[in-house]
């Protein structure tokens, strides 16, 4: 689609190109792309040939092209189709008159059939049972087509097939995965629709040209089916998508498409009391440094820091200035003031103009809602993400942070229920590294933070202070992404040789916590990956590399196994969710890592929790077997917020 190349062709980088992958032995040679025969179809018989094509082979690869990225604002374009590798075609629908115009004209372009004519002949095939749709990235194109009445399936998608396979080996997008498997490079979208303020929708794309791209992005993938698909046996990863990538393409598009509500005046009003409190610590970070200056600009805080303060540990870069980033200040902020109040300036410029700024422009005009949309193949380790606006990265350690969730907000006579899982990955890490005072603290419903800072700091559970908690939780789950004491000593403010300190208690108390480190490295070195309980691979191609590179892969190794199950975990209790929900009024809104947020009428609180924690709670089975039992927290308000 255009929305899948312009993203590839904007920001991702292409891995090295390797030969292409080949074909099964008994495959029939496939004609090159060069002698691949292209269709323009403009009339209903045209049309039905092609749709008892489809029917004769019982498979088509389908495309669509719209006129932006944003699924819910796009207006479709033109629909491609292949059933044979060479042979495509495409429809264009809505391309107006004056191609070559930037404005273009408000008429269609003649040589195309009417829009609900051709859906309605093409409504039966890509709701058939009997058909299988293939797409690339089908998340796209079945929210487009749902937006129009039509229900895709049932799907495969080429992109989740290379990432159930590949994840964590190189990038799963079109343009990527035909270099790499097809030895072939796509036609360019870029010089279809320009760039910069001459840049022109697809609409606007001559019809003779946009046959020639459109045809070829569904010959691509249909080629990409037959060379992806049986290979899925072969590596072990058939379960894998079909139970965890697949599934959710329409649970997403589901809860992509309710969107949330957001309140646009809550978010004003926090843009203007954030800017009041920037002013506020402007003035404190003014006294500290002891004269005025700009604290937005980094070269300015570079010389106060370094030059004027003489603070220790300036280092230059290319351009003659300080480096000012936060890695810098947070590793300053353990023993000076300044940056660490520059740190809180900046995390609030962060919140406003990231936030309570750019939030109220996502708004729907025609929904009044909040659209985000998921990455199912973003994260090597399953985790989902979140984009156009990214709701997952919402800082909520601080009081501003947690502030922006009051902005989401249920409908009139509804609520918001969040339900979220309880310390999943540390549960998960209990289980994996078999470590018995974890398992038993879980089981007797103990604190684990408590318990952790009671085990290392030698504190009675029954004198537990907050600030003490507060550490131990950061190293619980500093030690799970394979905080240094360098990482630790930032995040709580403290002292190197402190921090350093606490992580060496930390493994002396739970030994089992180091083998478990040391065997996934081990095993991630000799085999190339490491997986989850679930049997998902993640490549880990630099683990056997050198320098900062080897330590960063060795890291992630070591914690991909723990976030990869948490994150099948959430997968499989999303995948069952629409159909235990079905019969109540309410809609599954919103994932954020642990979390998962519903819409609920008021009258059905209490069934709709019983239920989705029933699902979460049991997600697991009964595939794997926890010796830690999973558990749910649940909340609800008319927020966010309140919510959670």
């Amino acid at each position: 689609t255009l929305t899948r190349r312009i993203a590839e062709q904007m920001g991702v980088e292409p891995p090295e190109i390797k030969e292409a992958a080949a074909a099964p032995a008994d495959a029939p040679e496939a004609p090159t792309f060069e002698n691949s025969t292209y269709e323009h179809v403009q009339t209903p018989e045209q049309l039905q040939t092609w749709i008892d094509l489809i029917y004769e082979r019982g498979h088509v690869a389908v495309d669509t092209e719209t006129t932006g990225l944003n699924e819910m604002t796009a207006d479709l374009v033109g629909i491609s189709l292949a059933v044979n590798a060479g042979h495509a075609c495409y429809i264009p629908l809505t391309h107006r008159q004056g191609g070559d115009d930037l404005f273009g004209s408000d008429a269609l372009a003649e040589e195309q059939m009417p829009l609900d004519q051709a859906l309605d002949m093409l409504k039966p095939v890509l709701e058939d049972d009997s058909i299988v749709k293939i797409g690339q990235n089908m998340k796209y194109d079945a929210k487009i087509f749902a937006r129009l009445g039509i229900h895709v399936a049932p799907i495969d998608d080429t992109m989740l097939m290379s990432y159930a396979m590949h994840g964590g080996l190189h990038g799963h997008g079109m343009d990527t995965l035909s270099e790499r498997y097809l030895g072939h490079t796509p036609i360019p979208i870029k010089p279809l629709l320009g760039s910069g303020k001459s840049a022109k929708t697809f609409d606007m794309v001559p019809i003779e040209d946009a046959v020639k791209y459109a045809a070829e992005d569904a010959d691509i993938t249909l080629r990409l089916w037959q060379l992806l698909k049986p290979q899925l046996h072969l590596a072990k990863t058939t379960r894998v998508y079909e139970t965890l990538e697949r599934p959710m393409v329409h649970v997403l598009a589901g809860m992509e498409r309710s969107g949330i509500k957001v309140d646009r005046d809550t978010l004003s009003r926090m843009s203007n009391a954030f800017a009041q409190k920037m002013a506020g610590l402007e003035d404190e970070i003014h006294e500290l440094a002891g004269r005025s200056f700009n604290v937005g600009s980094p070269k300015q805080l570079g010389e106060i820091l370094f030059d004027e303060m003489g603070i220790e540990g300036g280092k230059k870069g290319k351009t003659g200035a300080y480096a000012t980033g936060a890695d810098v200040l947070e590793d300053l902020a353990t023993e000076h003031e300044l940056p660490a109040r520059v740190l809180d300036w900046r995390q609030l410029s962060k919140l406003k103009s990231t936030y309570t700024d750019a939030l109220q422009d996502h708004i729907n005009a025609d929904t009044g809602r909040v659209h985000t949309s998921y990455s199912i193949a973003g994260a090597s380790t399953g985790r989902l993400a979140s984009t156009d606006p990214n709701l997952q990265n919402i800082p909520i350690r601080t009081e501003e942070g947690r502030r922006i969730r009051e902005a989401f907000v249920a409908e009139e006579g509804k609520t918001l229920v969040a339900l979220d899982y309880s310390q999943i990955e540390l549960r998960i890490l209990a289980h994996i590294a078999d470590i018995p005072e974890l398992k038993q603290a879980f089981a007797d419903g103990i604190d684990i933070h408590a318990l952790t800072a009671s085990e290392m700091f030698d504190v009675p559970l029954e004198e537990m202070t907050p600030d003490i908690r507060r550490q131990a939780k950061a190293i619980n789950f500093g030690v799970i992404y394979g905080i240094s004491g360098f990482g630790l000593a930032r995040n709580l403010r403290i002292p190197r040789s402190e921090a350093q300190g606490f992580i060496d208690r930390y493994f002396e108390r739970f030994p089992g916590i180091r083998t478990y480190m040391d065997d996934t490295k081990a095993f991630a070195k000799e085999h190339g990956y490491v997986q989850t309980l679930f049997g998902r691979k993640i490549h880990t191609p630099e683990i056997a590399s050198k320098g900062p590179r080897a330590g960063f892969a060795a890291r992630a190794a070591i914690n991909a196994p723990i976030q990869g199950t948490a994150a099948d975990v959430i997968r499989r209790a999303m995948i069952r969710m629409p159909d235990a929900i079905k019969d109540l009024p309410a809609a599954m809104l919103l994932q954020v890592h642990d979390e998962l947020l519903f819409e609920v009428d008021d009258a059905a609180i209490d069934d709709l929790i019983g239920v989705a924690k029933g699902v979460m709670e049991s997600a697991n089975a009964p595939v794997v077997h926890l010796d830690v039992k999973l558990t749910v927290d649940a909340g609800q308000g008319q927020n966010w917020a309140e919510a959670h």
